[in-house]
C-alpha cells in the first residue's frame, strides 16, 4: 500500500481554485485527468479539494462499503431548485425514511399503471410527426415526451395544452440550475435575466403542484399515479404536505431530463449503426405489428442491450458527487473530511482494464455470458449501493417501449449535417441539435 498522503494532480487556481477547462469541456478536463494521473485525482474546484476516483472499487467503496461514511454535502445546494429537500438530496436518518416512505410508489408492481401513460404519449408523438413535412429535432422532442410522461405518472391526466405550458417553466428552471453547475460563483444567488426566467417557471410548477395536491386531497387522486402512492399506499407513514410537494417536483425533474437525454443518444447511435437498428426492428416485427406491452418486453432482448450500451457510453447522469463526513483513505490516500468526492460514470464506463475498446459501441458486452464476471460497479448509470436511483426500473421501462413503439412506426435519419458532441451539463445530451427526417415505414 502506498504511503499515506495526497493523491496527484492538478493544482488549483489561487481564489476561486476554478480550471477554465473544467468550465468550458469538463468531460475534456476529466478525461485528460484521469488518462495523466490515474484512478485516483486531487483537485481543487472552487472552493473545494475534490478528488476524482474513477477504478470500480473505489466507486464500490463510495457508494456502497461506506456509503453511511459520506454524504451529499455541498453539491445539494446547486440543484436545490430542482430537488428542493427531497430523497435526492437529503442524507442520514432522514434519508432512510424518506426512502421507506417513497418506496412502495416505485415498487415494480406499478410497471402495470405506468407503460400505458408511455404508450399514450408515444402515440400522440408519432401522431404529430405524422403531420409534420419539416424535418424535428429530437433533443426536444424527447424531452417534450419525457415530460409527458412523467406529468401524467405523477398527476394521472393533464391535458396537452397543460403540459405545453408546463414543459418550458421545468426547462427555464432546468437551464438556470445548470447555468451554476459551472459557475465560479455558482454558490451565491447572482441576479440576471435567466434566474428571473427559472424563478417564474418554478413559481408556475409549484402552483400546479400545490394544486393537484390539494385536488387529490379533496376529491381523490386518480389511481396509479405516484400521487396516489405516495398518499394512500402507507397513510400510517405518509409524507407530510411540504415534503409531498418536494418529492413530487423532484419526480418530475428527475423523472423526466435523463430519459430525454438517453433517448437522444439511442436514436444518434442507431443512426451510425444501421445493423443495430435492423436487429431493433427484426425482434418489433415478431409483435405483428402490435404496439409493445409491458408483457412484450422480456422478448425485446437486443433493445434493451442497445439502451444499456448507450448508457454506458453516454450515461445521463455522468458525474456524480460525495463528501466524506470525516477522515478516509483509499489506496493507501487520505481524503479529508469537508472534501469533495468525484464519481463520473463517463470516465468508469470507459476504463480500458475492466472494458475492451471502450469507445467502440457493441451491445453485446450485455448479453449474459459478458455481464456475468463483470465487477458490480464497472457499470453505474443509476448510481449504486443504497442510493442507487429508486425511479431506475421505470427509466428502463420506459425507454424500451419508446424505442420499439417508434422503431415499428417510422425510421429516424438524421441529417448529415449534424456534427453531434456531448454537452456535458446537468445531464450528458447530445448536442447543440439532432435534427432528423422522420419516414414512415
Amino acid at each position: 500500500m502506498a504511503a499515506l498522503g495526497a493523491p496527484p494532480g492538478p493544482a488549483g487556481y489561487p481564489i476561486l481554485g476554478v480550471f477554465p477547462r473544467a468550465r468550458r469541456d469538463p468531460l475534456g478536463f476529466f478525461t485528460e485527468c484521469v488518462r495523466r494521473h490515474g484512478d485516483v485525482v486531487a483537485m481543487r474546484l472552487g472552493p473545494h479539494r475534490a478528488v476524482l476516483l474513477r477504478h470500480p472499487d473505489h466507486v464500490k467503496h463510495v457508494l456502497q462499503d461506506k456509503a453511511s461514511a459520506y454524504e451529499k454535502g455541498p453539491t445539494a445546494a446547486r440543484v436545490r431548485p430542482l430537488f428542493g429537500g427531497s430523497l435526492t438530496v437529503v442524507d442520514g436518518d432522514p434519508w432512510r425514511h424518506r426512502r421507506r416512505q417513497i418506496a412502495p410508489a416505485f415498487h415494480p408492481g406499478h410497471h402495470a399503471d405506468f407503460a400505458p401513460v408511455v404508450s399514450c404519449a408515444v402515440a400522440e408523438l408519432l401522431d404529430r410527426w405524422r403531420l409534420r413535412a419539416e424535418p424535428v429535432e429530437l433533443v426536444s422532442e424527447m424531452r417534450r415526451l419525457t415530460q409527458t410522461i412523467i406529468i401524467r405518472a405523477c398527476f394521472g391526466d393533464v391535458s396537452v395544452q397543460e403540459i405545453e405550458m408546463l414543459g418550458p417553466a421545468l426547462d427555464s428552471v432546468a437551464a438556470q440550475v445548470e447555468r451554476r453547475l459551472w459557475s465560479p460563483v455558482g454558490w451565491l444567488a447572482v441576479p440576471g435575466t435567466g434566474g428571473a426566467h427559472g424563478h417564474r417557471g418554478l413559481m408556475q410548477l409549484e402552483a400546479f403542484i400545490s394544486r393537484r395536491i390539494a385536488e387529490a386531497r379533496r376529491a381523490g387522486s386518480p389511481s396509479g399515479t405516484l400521487l396516489s402512492s405516495l398518499l394512500h399506499d402507507f397513510p400510517a407513514d405518509s409524507l407530510g404536505e411540504a415534503e409531498l410537494h418536494e418529492e413530487l417536483k423532484a419526480f418530475l425533474f428527475a423523472g423526466h431530463t435523463t430519459t430525454a437525454s438517453s433517448l437522444a443518444w439511442t436514436w444518434h447511435v442507431l443512426s451510425q449503426h444501421p445493423d443495430a437498428l435492423d436487429q431493433i426492428v427484426s425482434e418489433c416485427e415478431a409483435l405483428g405489428g402490435r404496439t409493445p406491452l409491458l408483457e412484450d418486453l422480456p422478448a425485446l432482448g437486443h433493445t434493451r442491450r442497445v439502451i444499456e450500451e448507450v448508457l454506458r457510453l453516454y450515461p445521463p447522469t455522468w458525474l456524480t458527487a460525495r463528501a466524506p463526513l470525516s477522515d478516509d483513505t483509499l489506496d493507501g490516500y487520505v481524503i479529508p473530511a469537508g472534501g469533495l468526492i468525484l464519481l463520473s460514470p463517463y470516465l468508469t464506463h470507459r476504463h480500458p482494464a475492466i472494458w475492451e475498446h471502450p469507445e467502440r459501441f457493441d451491445p453485446d458486452r450485455f448479453g449474459p455470458a459478458c455481464a456475468a464476471g463483470r465487477h458490480a460497479f464497472a457499470y453505474f448509470p443509476f448510481g449504486g449501493g443504497p442510493r442507487r436511483c429508486i425511479g431506475s426500473g421505470f427509466a428502463i421501462v420506459e425507454m424500451q417501449m419508446i424505442v420499439a413503439t417508434v422503431v415499428q412506426r417510422c425510421r429516424l435519419v438524421v441529417l448529415p449535417e449534424a456534427r453531434v458532441v456531448p454537452i456535458a451539463g446537468l445531464t450528458l445530451r447530445p448536442g447543440p441539435a439532432l435534427p432528423a427526417r422522420v419516414l414512415r415505414r
